[in-house]
């Protein structure tokens, strides 16, 4: 699919009318040091309010420190007894990871998905990125991720790129409902196609996707969208 200029147009109108300066927009950090981190941020995310994601991620570092990469992940939930055990003790969350009946907790998930990367010899984000740089999406772990437990959608693989620092986009429903403010209430949104013109619109506006891609997210989400800092 290829977006429409006109709504990239729209877009970028909209971005500049209502994200403030440019040059102050926040960047967003991630997790250039630690997979493992990258992993849990990742699944935790979606449907779940931030401030409970960070408080996960918060008692991981608490407990582990900041450069774990996915087998000292899998390490962490081992000693727990298991990723319930983990999600009990460390993480202290036993969100599921969809509301049907029996759902998998998340930290299953994030088990599973950091057993995933040790399967295919990936162990940092350095590891990551090296398989991913060629094509985001042409690669065994973006395939392998999407059969995961309730990851069919890929956004939280996108994510996941996100906070290892490519370019990448989440299209979860807050940038979703950005994007849908900016083009109006008729417009047809897919999560490939909001990908798509957030990536195109960042290329118009020269800052990184993963930066946009952020402001979006902290504007639909309330938060503040500049650095004040002198």
């Amino acid at each position: 699919m290829s977006v429409a200029q006109q709504d990239v147009d729209a877009l970028v109108a909209y971005c500049r009318n209502t994200l403030g300066e440019q040059e102050l927009w926040i960047e967003p950090e991630g997790y250039p040091s630690s997979l493992a981190l990258c992993l849990i941020d990742s699944i935790y995310s979606t449907g779940s309010h931030y401030r409970s994601v960070v408080n996960v991620v918060n008692r991981y570092r608490a407990a582990h420190g900041h450069n774990d990469g996915a087998a000292a992940l899998l390490q962490s939930m081992a000693a727990a007894g298991g990723a319930r055990g983990w999600a009990e003790t460390v993480a202290d969350n036993l969100k599921p990871a969809h509301t049907k009946p029996g759902a998998l907790l998340k930290a299953e998930v994030i088990q599973q998905a950091a057993q995933l990367m040790v399967d295919h010899n990936i162990d940092t984000v350095e590891d990551l990125v090296a398989v991913v740089r060629a094509s985001p999406t042409d690669n065994p772990i973006h395939n392998a991720w999407k059969r995961l437990p309730s990851q069919r959608s890929g956004v939280t693989y996108s994510y996941l790129l996100l906070l290892a620092g490519r370019p990448s986009v989440k299209p979860d429903r807050m940038v979703l409902r950005f994007l849908q403010q900016a083009l109006g209430a008729d417009a047809t949104l897919t999560t490939n196609h909001a990908v798509e013109l957030v990536m195109a619109a960042a290329q118009e506006l020269e800052v990184s996707p993963r930066t946009l891609d952020h402001v979006i997210w902290r504007a639909a989400s309330g938060r503040e969208l500049t650095d004040q800092t002198p």
